[in-house]
């Protein structure tokens, strides 16, 4: 028995255009809201989250680390002072290419194997992402120092700095009273959680009065805040 044959009208065809336009519709307002949500999600709720991730990559900040204070004797002859140090570090989240960048360090800072071997393991250890810098030499002569800043285009990520090491002028002669100064342990950061004390070329008392007047000698640390390119060129 054949079926009966449906007839099509007018107000059929609207009646089912409107629905499938309601339904279409109803779809597309569904979709704008989520993505309306959405927008106003990342706009509003995760603000400052975008925002540090875009001031990180426009913005690098560096801490400076203090100048050690000075320890003089009761006629004002310092005892311990500082002397200008030559350092050369590289920031690991930085370098495109770090086994490039080592290499061409190893040439300039007439490194041996095992110095290179050593810096390669410190950046393994610090991952791609690492934002510490990574100390590479320090105690530079100006001519090794002048090296490796000329050729500053060709390392992304290498920073060369002139620092301050601690520097006695009597020599060992009153070195039992005076102390020394040195890297901080992992038990020493643990104590404190500063991330000055992680700061290469970083040193702190580790006797004497070096150690007795740590807080009083190692004074505040500073920062440097420059604007940098995609590729971390600084613009200024």
């Amino acid at each position: 028995m054949k079926r009966p044959h449906r007839i099509v009208t007018e107000a059929s065809q609207t009646y089912s255009f409107t629905r499938r336009a309601i339904a279409l519709g109803g779809a597309q307002a569904a979709v704008g809201a989520v993505l309306a949500g959405r927008m106003a999600w990342l706009s509003i709720a995760e603000n400052q989250h975008y925002e540090l991730l875009s001031e990180s990559n426009r913005v690098n900040l560096t801490m400076i680390p203090p100048r050690r204070g000075w320890i003089i004797d009761r006629n004002g002859v310092p005892i311990a002072n500082n002397r200008t140090d030559f350092r050369v570090d590289i920031i690991p989240e930085r370098a495109t290419n770090a086994e490039h960048t080592t290499e061409l360090l190893g040439q300039l800072l007439n490194l041996n194997d095992i110095d290179i071997n050593d810096l390669k393991g410190k950046l393994e250890a610090a991952g791609p992402r690492g934002f510490q810098p990574v100390e590479v030499a320090s105690g530079l002569d100006w001519d090794r120092f002048a090296a490796v800043s000329v050729r500053l285009p060709d390392l992304p990520g290498v920073v060369p700095q002139r620092g301050y090491t601690r520097f006695y002028p009597t020599g060992p002669s009153v070195g039992h009273l005076i102390g020394y100064v040195g890297a901080a342990t992992k038990e020493e950061y643990d104590k404190e959680k500063n991330p000055l004390l992680v700061t290469p070329g970083f040193k702190l008392g580790k006797d004497g009065l070096e150690k007795d007047f740590e807080q009083e000698l190692r004074g505040v640390p500073g920062a440097r805040r420059v604007e940098v390119t995609a590729s971390g060129r600084i613009v200024r």
